[in-house]
C-alpha cells in the first residue's frame, strides 16, 4: 500500500535516518564545520564527555580538549584551509579528551572530511581507550611483578618448547647451574640432564601433551662443571590463546645440601642407636651370659652322658637308644644357643639401614624373647595379644625390635618396685594404611611433669640412665614414617603406642618417582 510506512522510502530520505543512527552508535561522533564549531554531537559523546548536547553545540569544539591539543587545534584547521594539507585528515591516532569535570581520558580519534550543499564539514568518530589502556596497564603491572618474581626467586625458573628448545632462564637458574642466559637459550634442555635420565624428559612431555597433572619429585640434574645435583623439581604447562599446550615452565630447587644434611643427619642418628644397643647389651651382659650358660651346660651334660654310654664294651640296644636321645638333646640345646648368639649379633652389629616387608608380630615376638633375656627369675609375665593378619610393613627389622625392646626394658625396670609384673603388648590394624604396637605395664606409671618432656634428650627417671633412650626410639619410628607417644593406661602403669605405615612389598618408598 502506498500509504504503509514500511513500504514508503521518504523516511529514509529524510534526517530521521541520520539521527536515529548517531543516537545509536556506541562511539562518540561530533561534526564540525570549517571554523571548528559543534554542529552535530551525539548521545555516545554525552557519556564520554559529561556535557549535554545544548552545552557543546555552538561552541568550538576545541572546549572538548586538553592542552596541548586545545591551544593548537585552531591552527590546524587554518592550516588546512590556506594550503589543503591534510596532516590528520583520513587517518586515526590516540589522543586525549577532556570531561566537563576537567578530567582527561585516553580516546582514539579518526576525522573525515565531507561537503554538503557545496559546506565543508569534519567527521570526527571517538573511541574510548580507558577500559583498554586500563586492562594494558594491569596486565603490564602484573607482567612486570612476574618477572620481577621470577629474577628474584631462589629457584631456577625454566621455560621450553614442547621439543625441548629452553626458551627462559633465570638469574637463580644461572646460579644453580652455572650457564648464563646466553649459553642456554635456544639449546635443548636435555643438556642439563644426566645421559641415564634423558628418558625422563620424554615422559614429562607427553603427559604434558596429554593434559596430565606432574607432581613435584625429586630428581637429579648436572650442573655445568660436571656435578650431579638433586633437585625438587615442578612442571607446569604453558598453553596459548586457544588452551593449546605449547611449552613447559619448570622450577628447580636445589636440594643437594639438605639432603646430603638428610644423609648426615641419618647416619649419626644410625650410629646412635647402633652405641644405644651396645649399650643395651653392655648392660644385659649379665644375663645374656647366665642364659647362654644353660644350654651351654645342658649341651657338656648331655654330651658326657652319651660318652658315658658308649664307653660299655658291649652296647644294648638301650644303651645306644640312651645315648642318641642324649646327642639329640645335645643337638637341640647348641641349636637354642645358636640362635640366641645370632639374635644378639644381628642386634649389636652395626650395617646400613635396610627397609624389608616384615611381618609385624614375628618382629614383635622376637624382640620380646630378646628384651626378657635373663629375666625370667624376675616374675615378669609377659602378654602377647596379636592381631592376625596385619598388613605387612616395610622397616628396618632390627631398628624396630631396638624400639620395642627398649620400651620392654624400661618397663621390666620401673615394675622392680611392685609386686604384679605384667608387660601386655598388643598388635591391631590402625585402618587400611597402619599397623599400631601398644606396650603396656603395670608399674607406678609416669609422673605428669615427665610425661611432657618424655622424649627431650637428657631426661630420664632413672639414677644409671643417660635419656636419650625414648628420643632415639622417637627417632628411628619417625624415620618410618610413622609416630610414638605415650597414651592412658587403664592399668596405671606406662603405655606406649607405635603407629607405622603398612605399605605392600615392594613399595619401599612410596615417593612420587614419574616425571
Amino acid at each position: 500500500m502506498a500509504g504503509d510506512p514500511d513500504t514508503n522510502p521518504r523516511p529514509w530520505e529524510t534526517d530521521e535516518l541520520f539521527q536515529a543512527l548517531i543516537a545509536t552508535i556506541v562511539d562518540g561522533i561530533v561534526v564540525i564545520d570549517p571554523e571548528g564549531t559543534v554542529r552535530v554531537y551525539n548521545a555516545a559523546c554525552t557519556r564520554l564527555f559529561g556535557y549535554p548536547p545544548e552545552e557543546v553545540i555552538g561552541r568550538n569544539v576545541r572546549m572538548l580538549m586538553p592542552e596541548p591539543y586545545r591551544a593548537e587545534h585552531d591552527g590546524y584547521l587554518s592550516r588546512h584551509r590556506d594550503t589543503g594539507e591534510h596532516r590528520i585528515i583520513g587517518s586515526g591516532r590516540e589522543v586525549a579528551g577532556r570531561r566537563k569535570d576537567g578530567s582527561t581520558f585516553p580516546m582514539f580519534l579518526t576525522i573525515g572530511e565531507g561537503r554538503l550543499r557545496l559546506r565543508q564539514f569534519f567527521v570526527g568518530i571517538i573511541r574510548d581507550l580507558s577500559d583498554i589502556k586500563n586492562q594494558t596497564a594491569a596486565r603490564q603491572s602484573s607482567d612486570r611483578l612476574l618477572a620481577q618474581i621470577v629474577h628474584s626467586s631462589d629457584d631456577a625458573i625454566i621455560s621450553k618448547t614442547l621439543d625441548g628448545m629452553i626458551t627462559s632462564w633465570n638469574i637463580s637458574a644461572e646460579r644453580i647451574f652455572g650457564y648464563s642466559a646466553t649459553e642456554v637459550i635456544g639449546r635443548n634442555i636435555a643438556m642439563l640432564f644426566p645421559p641415564e635420565l634423558l628418558g625422563e624428559e620424554e615422559k614429562s612431555t607427553a603427559r604434558l601433551r596429554a593434559g596430565q597433572e606432574i607432581i613435584p619429585y625429586e630428581t637429579v640434574r648436572r650442573h655445568k662443571d660436571g656435578r650431579d645435583l638433586t633437585v625438587l623439581l615442578s612442571v607446569a604447562p604453558i598453553r596459548d590463546g586457544a588452551g593449546r599446550v605449547i611449552g613447559a615452565s619448570k622450577t628447580a630447587r636445589d636440594i643437594t645440601q639438605r639432603k646430603q644434611a638428610e644423609i648426615r643427619t641419618h647416619k649419626l642418628q644410625s650410629e646412635l642407636a647402633h652405641v644405644a644397643r651396645l649399650s643395651a647389651m653392655g648392660q644385659m651382659s649379665a644375663a645374656i651370659a647366665h642364659e647362654l650358660n644353660q644350654p651351654l651346660t645342658a649341651v657338656t651334660n648331655y654330651v658326657k652322658a652319651a660318652h658315658r654310654m658308649l664307653g660299655a664294651d658291649q652296647l644294648t640296644e638301650r644303651q645306644i637308644a640312651s645315648a642318641r636321645d642324649a646327642m639329640e638333646k645335645a643337638a637341640s640345646q647348641t641349636l637354642r644357643a645358636g640362635n640366641i648368639i645370632r639374635s644378639l649379633r644381628e642386634f649389636v652389629e652395626k650395617r646400613d639401614s635396610e627397609k624389608t616387608g616384615e611381618d609385624i608380630n614375628a618382629v614383635v615376638q622376637e624382640a620380646a624373647t630378646l628384651a626378657l633375656v635373663g629375666s625370667a627369675s624376675s616374675g615378669i609375665d609377659i602378654i602377647l595379644d596379636l592381631s592376625p593378619e596385619l598388613s605387612p610393613v616395610m622397616m628396618d627389622k632390627i631398628q624396630i625390635q631396638q624400639v620395642v625392646i627398649n620400651l620392654i626394658r624400661n618397663s621390666v625396670e620401673a615394675m622392680a618396685v611392685v609386686s604384679t609384673r605384667q608387660i601386655i603388648i598388643t598388635t591391631a590394624q590402625d585402618g587400611p594404611a597402619g599397623v599400631s604396637i601398644v606396650i603396656r605395664d603395670t608399674g607406678p606409671g609416669l609422673a605428669p611433669e615427665i610425661q611432657q618432656k618424655l622424649f627431650q634428650p637428657f631426661v630420664t627417671t632413672k639414677q644409671q640412665g643417660m635419656g636419650i633412650g625414648l628420643m632415639i626410639c622417637q627417632s628411628i619410628i619417625e624415620a618410618h614414617g610413622g609416630s610414638i607417644r605415650s597414651v592412658p593406661d587403664d592399668l596405671g602403669g606406662a603405655a606406649f603406642q607405635i603407629l607405622l605405615p603398612a605399605r605392600a612389598i615392594g613399595d619401599e618408598t612410596g615417593t612420587q618417582t614419574e616425571p
